[in-house]
């Protein structure tokens, strides 16, 4: 049975991107693993795997945004009353229509009396894919200026499935918005990475009632352990979240990252990879290897 571990956290800069691509790496050492980088405002996973081999070419991610025949529109305004994203407005008489707004949905279209709305497609964004001996990494990349993210988070979560994977990890984007929600639902788990800081405990706050409300079995793990004097286990105890795994603030680590290197040796980077893998050994089924 193929799990899919999604990987979030309240705040950016907690270390969620350096704990899923150790994971990837960690898990394609014994087997097909499958990486999906979901943060598609700014994916960064690909750097941490130079040698992955792309494979061409990237495929589109489109958006259908209606546009308006002039002269079948009757002004009646029944587009624009329907559509919750503001996209289409009706002044007096007149129907405009925003295409960098409209989310796709075609609500609109389905919804013209004079059929005079047709759906063109506008792309949004695009996904690649590259590959390294048992690791899979897809990424999703949205186009400059565009916000329809959840879009482009659905095409990746789409093409990311391999039947042979044990793990499909999904580097989240961080919060608890629309992005969010869209790249954790689904999936098997979740772990959240927090960092004792104020600023991460309020954020990660928020991540943990919306993983909860998902019902999506959730855990914490400490990142920066001893940098900051905030504790995230206390927050984690009021909503009974199990903190899985702790990693300790290294200077090493923290180079390393700006370096894009992995760091599967370092010897308090693999007890926390080893304790996240016996957390992720409880949602096998008891006859899965």
């Amino acid at each position: 049975m193929s799990l899919t571990l999604a990987v979030a956290s309240g705040k950016g800069g907690t270390g969620k991107t350096t704990l899923a691509v150790h994971l990837a790496a960690w898990y394609a050492r014994s087997g097909p693993t499958l990486l999906a980088d979901l943060d598609v405002d700014a994916p960064d996973a690909g750097g941490y795997f130079p040698a992955a081999r792309p494979v061409a070419p990237d495929q589109p991610v489109e958006i259908a945004v209606p546009e308006q025949d002039q002269a079948r529109c009757t002004a009646c305004g029944a587009c624009a009353s329907l559509c919750r994203f503001g996209a289409l407005v009706y002044i007096k008489g007149m129907v405009t229509i925003n295409p960098v707004t409209c989310k796709g949905c075609g609500r609109c279209v389905r919804a013209c009396p004079a059929g005079a709305l047709v759906e063109s497609p506008v792309r949004a964004g695009r996904v690649s894919l590259a590959l390294l001996p048992n690791l899979a990494l897809y990424q999703g990349l949205l186009t400059v200026g565009d916000i329809r993210s959840t879009a482009v988070i659905e095409a990746v979560k789409q093409r990311a499935v391999d039947p042979a994977a044990a793990l499909t990890i999904r580097d989240c984007p961080p919060g608890a918005t629309c992005p969010t929600v869209r790249a954790v639902h689904g999936a098997s788990a979740c772990l959240l990475v927090a960092e004792p800081t104020a600023f991460s405990l309020h954020d990660l706050e928020n991540a943990l009632r919306l993983v909860q409300a998902l019902g999506i079995p959730v855990g914490l793990v400490i990142n920066k352990a001893g940098a900051g004097q905030a504790d995230p286990r206390r927050l984690a105890a009021r909503y009974a979240v199990p903190v899985v795994a702790k990693l300790a603030w290294s200077h090493s680590l923290a180079e390393a990252g700006a370096r894009g290197q992995l760091c599967l040796e370092d010897p308090a980077m693999r007890r926390c990879l080893g304790d996240i893998e016996l957390w992720l050994d409880g949602f096998k089924p008891k006859d899965a290897p």
